[in-house]
């Protein structure tokens, strides 16, 4: 007589799964995933689909890469024939290796990538250019030269946006995308632009004036890329197009006015630092905390340099909105108890399964370009929702678990917001 198998064990189960695809997917698929160990859930959570790479990017044309790239090697020849005049034992930087990927870019017709590239590589470059213009005691090296140099870059960046006034919108989703991206060109630009600064009572040393020569210069290429969009946007509206200052403004206000009714940030701190008070820095108290840090304070700080960009604080403002209620949604959905001492990873896999399938119906393939760019941090909470990516071997391991669980579980729930903020910009 042949004896009975026993049951499966989940050791058994296990090793069934791990063997199979050289580790969990499948097993993971035909089981539910907290009936698994960890080790293997684990590693499942790296393999799992992530979200393509959806994010809208304005089109760069040939030209325009071309002459980015260009300028680069113009300053990196600069920087050599300076260095060569110096006295120093410092290295010349040159492009810090970013203008070999540019040209590759170029050649192979990726324009936008090897603009992004050569705008990299000369903060390397002129860095250089600047140090050795301050040590040579050039004129190009003054402070107050670069003052002004700053001043007017920030003032042919004013044009273009003096240029968009009124926002004229023939296709809201497409059209609102194209404005986002010249404003957010526009506030690097105020970023990275030298300005005067009327408190500082010292001068600049030949690394700080790198700096600004360095910000400089980036803001330039900064304000070229606004105006070849702005270029082409006008191609798209022509002349039919309606004027959405007015509804952008209202936008806005809703969308702060909504934000009003939260709780503020220092109420939900004191919130979290009673769980912590109650029931120790566990699993439930740290996803509490890390949902709190992700929605409250990386959001809608808008500055003094975002005056005038309309358009980029009404989407920062509904991004808000957006994180405030997945928040909540994500509180009430947590799988955490507040005396949990653990956690299995398999639900670090379930949410993350959850979040791409609400990632395919949201998003899609082809978005439209504001929508694209208003969920763009959906799909990167899903991109490192893995157990293990940014972790310490130093800590818990449910540490890293509570982490990526979380990162999957508030993309889902900010994925269910986005089309109604989304349908705001194209309704009102």
């Amino acid at each position: 007589m042949v004896p009975d198998l026993p049951s499966p064990s989940r050791r058994a189960v296990l090793a069934g799964a791990g063997l199979s695809l050289a580790g969990a997917t499948v097993g993971v698929g035909a089981v539910a995933p907290t009936a698994l160990p960890d080790a293997v859930t684990d590693r499942a959570s790296k393999w799992l689909p992530d979200p393509t790479d959806h994010r809208w990017h304005p089109p760069m044309s040939e030209a325009h890469a071309r002459d980015a790239v260009e300028r680069l090697v113009a300053e990196v020849e600069r920087g050599r024939d300076l260095w060569d005049e110096l006295d120093t034992d410092e290295r010349f930087t040159g492009d810090g290796g970013w203008l070999e990927d540019a040209r590759e870019y170029l050649r192979e017709g990726r324009y936008r990538e090897a603009t992004f590239y050569a705008t990299g590589g000369m903060q390397f470059a002129a860095e250089d250019v600047g140090f050795a213009l301050a040590r040579l005691d050039r004129p190009d090296g003054d402070p107050d030269h670069l003052a002004e140099r700053g001043a007017a870059i920030r003032e042919r960046a004013d044009r273009v946006l003096d240029g968009i006034d009124g926002y004229p919108v023939v296709d809201p989703g497409r059209d609102l995308g194209w404005y986002h991206e010249i404003e957010r060109r526009v506030r690097l630009v105020r970023l990275d632009a030298h300005g005067p600064d009327p408190d500082r009572d010292r001068g600049y040393d030949a690394r700080e004036i790198g700096s600004i020569h360095a910000g400089n210069r980036q803001a330039a290429q900064r304000v070229r890329d606004a105006e070849h969009y702005r270029e082409q946007l006008d191609d798209l509206v022509g002349d039919d197009a309606d004027p959405w200052a007015d509804r952008i403004a209202r936008i806005d206000g809703r969308f702060r006015e909504a934000i009003g009714e939260f709780p503020s940030r220092g109420d939900l701190r004191d919130e979290i630092d009673a769980i912590e008070d109650e029931h120790g820095p566990g699993p439930y108290y740290t996803a509490r905390w890390k949902l709190a840090m992700w929605c409250y304070d990386t959001d809608y700080l808008v500055a003094d340099w975002d005056e005038g960009l309309a358009l980029v604080n009404a989407v920062e403002a509904g991004q808000a909105l957006v994180q405030r209620r997945a928040h909540d949604r994500a509180v009430d959905a947590l799988v955490i108890e507040p005396d949990d001492r653990g956690f299995d990873s398999g639900h670090v896999v379930r949410e993350k399964r959850a979040a791409m399938r609400r990632f395919r119906r949201v998003v899609g393939e082809s978005p439209a370009p504001l929508l694209s760019i208003l969920a763009e941090r959906a799909g990167e909470d899903i991109d490192v929702a893995e157990v293990g990516f940014g972790g310490s071997y130093e800590r818990p391991r449910w540490r890293d678990r509570v982490d990526a669980y979380c990162y999957a579980l508030i993309a889902r729930m900010k994925l269910k917001e986005y089309p109604r903020i989304h349908g705001r910009f194209g309704s009102e």
